[in-house]
């Protein structure tokens, strides 16, 4: 088997050795201090990861291993003076989704177990060289069986590991037995029942051992680049060009080049650009536009690949970015009024058609930036949609203006026509903006006027991401069981969504003999596969942020209250909340809010729930609680029409105390407390 190279942590991949890549991923999971043991080529690791730890400001401890050909398990062992809690184990030559990691330290460790990070998807997953991956057995969240030469699998070792530090007696024993790998000893815990598995299947791993691993590993990153705001322009032309040539080469010509340098070297070719113009080189000026347009993509996707992105950074860019707009719109201006075929063709009202059509152009360039920044500055919101989202546009307009350049090949007046486009582009934009604006500012705000005491949140696709594999379920179901389509049952189930199966199941099919049946099996599949989803990202930060702030939070659902019970119990919220309740027989979503206003003597108007369904709506509206529409399951406009107040996520509960009137009453409220 072709090996990489002879230090093969200090590879580098998509512009990042092995082992910087690992230890950056890691720390945007939000591990903080690490561990590193070397043995093979250890001074010049070490004398990297000195380096390294100095660039990041992150804590780097190097131990040597001088017996590292023992295997990896001996590695492990030398760790065992250093780490004395609960840790995460990464192998240095895997590249992976930082998410893993995310969910990984979030699963309850029992004292003395180990949990890995397993790929269940042996079915989906075509990286792994399978005559080299190390195969896992398990069934439901306990590991049976481990190896690289088992026959019976159903999932992949990723490397990741949550371990206690019992395992380091396990390595003992284990390399006492002639086994020295990691492996050997997780094979010993699952014997005792101390292994347990997390499926990490549809997020990203690479064992990088060979060349062509490498080169797998170099084509997932490239790829994973585009981003869900890229215009069509972006998508179509400037991405495809940038991944496939530019940011690669910018990556092999420099390993130390960043993110802002690419920045600078885009504003550069803008200034060409412009000066092209100057010059009466349109058609240059139109290509070092398109170039200029590209390379402003690929700073962002250098920030990416080398784990280097920075709220500076992103501040740098959009200063750059609207200083070459400026310059390249004022070289054209240049270009029209000077251009004899314009002039020849609209005669003496030649200065004013340039002139308004440059300043429109300008201004509504400036604009279009500064309404997105004052949006989130004075509403906390950032447009979207397909024309008004922030953050989208700025490919076309430079396309716009690139094409009138090029195009003077057949008549001067494309450079105009060009600025004329982009005038009507941008002011329009600005336009639509303000009446987005000012129909968001005439909409009460979920927290404005209020002085919130509690906040009691949904369950299923609120806090946990469960609605795809719980409509999935629904679905399927139902076509197997009534007369009835996959479109019609997703339509009546999505309807419904927020009470109890057992009551959607009765409202869709009345009386039906299968009701029973139907609700049994749902109950059981569900039991079995919920656990295994996660959180919403912004879940912990939401609920600690309440937390912190003396605010009361509650969970409330339709789904069976043991199983609300253990899902936050298994993903660690649980010491985050005053309250979990669930459905029990007589006891529906309805009347847990009735409980929980009750029992810890809220008044409703210091309250607010945040749903994901109308149905939700329907429990609170007459008891005089605040609702939220979260925004993951329904479109916006289906909870505008009912007047409601709607979120995209949580973090913009957060994002609403930083509104003054809500500040106030939130001092105000804690010096009551």
């Amino acid at each position: 088997m072709a090996q990489i190279c002879d230090s093969k942590p200090l590879v580098p991949v998509a512009g990042l050795p092995l082992i910087e890549r690992s230890i950056a991923t890691a720390q945007q999971a939000g591990i903080t201090e690490f561990y590193v043991v070397t043995g093979h080529e250890a001074e010049r690791v070490e004398a990297f990861l000195e380096d390294l730890s100095r660039r990041r400001s992150v804590r780097i401890t190097p131990i040597r291993n001088e017996q590292w050909e023992l295997g990896n398990g001996s590695s492990l062992l030398k760790a065992r003076d250093r780490i004395r809690e609960p840790f995460v184990l990464l192998m240095g030559d895997h590249v992976f989704d930082e998410i893993i990691l995310r969910q990984l330290v979030r699963e309850p460790l029992k004292e003395g177990e180990v949990i890995l990070a397993a790929d269940f998807g042996v079915e989906s997953n075509h990286l792994v060289d399978l005559s080299d991956v190390t195969k896992v057995l398990a069934d439901d969240h306990r590991l049976i069986g481990i190896g690289k030469e088992i026959e019976t699998y159903n999932a992949y070792d990723t490397g990741i590991f949550l371990c206690s530090p019992a395992i380091f007696s396990v390595v003992e024993e284990s390399i006492a037995d002639g086994d020295g790998s990691v492996s050997g000893a997780i094979r010993r815990l699952a014997s005792r029942g101390k292994a347990k598995v997390m499926d990490v299947q549809g997020h990203y791993w690479v064992d990088v051992d060979t060349p062509r691993d490498l080169k797998r590993a170099e084509a997932l990153l490239y790829g994973s680049l585009t981003k869900p705001n890229d215009g069509f322009i972006s998508r179509a032309i400037n991405r495809r060009v940038s991944i496939g040539i530019f940011t690669p080469l910018l990556l092999k010509l420099s390993r130390r080049v960043t993110a802002n340098q690419v920045s600078i070297l885009s504003f550069a070719v803008s200034l060409a650009a412009s000066l092209s113009f100057f010059l009466a080189l349109p058609v240059i000026g139109g290509l070092l536009i398109q170039l200029a347009s590209i390379l402003d993509g690929s700073d962002g996707e250098v920030a990416r690949l080398k784990k280097m992105q920075s709220p500076f950074g992103n501040f740098f860019d959009a200063v750059l970015d609207r200083y070459s707009d400026g310059f390249i719109l004022f070289g054209m201006f240049y270009y029209s009024m000077t251009a004899t075929g314009i002039t020849d063709l609209f005669g003496r009202y030649s200065t004013p058609l340039v002139l308004g059509a440059s300043m429109l152009a300008l201004v509504g360039t400036l604009m279009v930036s500064y309404t997105s920044a004052k949006s989130v500055a004075d509403f906390g919101y950032q447009y979207s949609g397909r024309w008004s989202a922030a953050g989208r546009g700025r490919d076309l307009r430079l396309f716009v203006l690139a094409v009138g350049g090029v195009a003077t090949l057949i008549h001067p007046v494309s450079v105009f026509v060009a600025i004329l486009a982009v005038a009507l582009l941008t002011n329009a934009t600005v336009l639509r903006r303000i009446w987005i604006s000012w129909d968001y500012s005439r909409r009460r705000g979920p927290l404005t006027g209020i002085s919130l005491k509690a906040v009691i949140f949904d369950f299923d696709g609120t806090i946990a991401d469960t609605m795809p594999f719980l409509s999935g379920l629904a679905v399927n179901l139902m076509t197997e069981n009534y007369a009835i389509s996959n479109e019609e049952a997703g339509r009546r189930y999505l309807a419904t969504t927020g009470m109890d199966f057992g009551s959607q199941v009765e409202e869709i099919f009345p009386q039906h003999p299968r009701n029973r049946d139907v609700v049994a099996t749902m109950e059981a599949s569900k039991e079995r596969g919920i656990l295994g989803h996660p959180l919403f990202d912004e879940v912990f930060p939401t609920l600690t942020f309440f937390k912190e702030r003396n605010i009361k939070r509650f969970i409330c659902s339709s789904t069976r209250e043991e199983m609300v019970r253990q899902y936050t119990a298994k993903t660690g919220i649980d010491n985050l909340l005053d309250g979990c309740f669930g459905y029990r027989p007589g006891f529906t979503k309805g009347q847990q809010i009735e409980f929980i206003l009750q029992h810890y003597r809220l008044d409703p108007n210091e309250v607010i729930f945040v749903g994901d369904s109308l149905v939700d709506y329907d429990f609170v509206r007459d008891k005089n609680v605040r609702f939220i529409a979260i925004c993951r399951l329904f479109e916006e406009r289906e909870f505008r029409g009912r007047g409601l107040f709607t979120v995209r996520d949580l973090t913009a509960l957060t994002r609403e105390w930083q509104q003054p009137e809500n500040v106030i009453r939130f001092v105000d409220n804690v010096d009551k407390v």
